[in-house]
């Protein structure tokens, strides 16, 4: 990934405010789209795995993974020590609120 990928990488992390679920993954430009749907298919990614694969510096990659700590798409996971940071996946966002169910919908389970 060249700095000017990076730099539009970046864009597109900062443009939403709500949390990144994994299925907003489509909307985002190669190669993160790509390394995002490995991790989450994964459950988790190492830093060094997301330098690597979006083919960037340790410093960079943990630029992207930060935002994507805030954003909620992955926690720091209690694996990581002083030499290596692993993230995990989650699985639905925190912030959306949920719909609420139609009032006839324990009918229609039943029937």
């Amino acid at each position: 990934m060249n700095q000017n990928q990076f730099e539009s990488t970046l864009q597109e992390l900062k443009a939403g405010e709500e949390d990144i679920r994994p299925s907003d993954v489509v909307v985002y430009s190669e190669p993160l789209r790509s390394v995002l749907n490995s991790a989450i298919r994964l459950g988790r990614i190492s830093l060094t795995d997301l330098a690597r694969q979006l083919e960037l510096k340790r410093g960079q990659a943990k630029q992207i993974a930060d935002l994507l700590v805030t954003r909620n798409l992955f926690h720091v996971s209690t694996l990581s020590n002083e030499d290596e940071i692993f993230y995990e996946t989650r699985m639905s966002s925190m912030t959306r609120p949920l719909g609420r169910p139609r009032p006839d919908i324990w009918k229609k389970i039943d029937d």
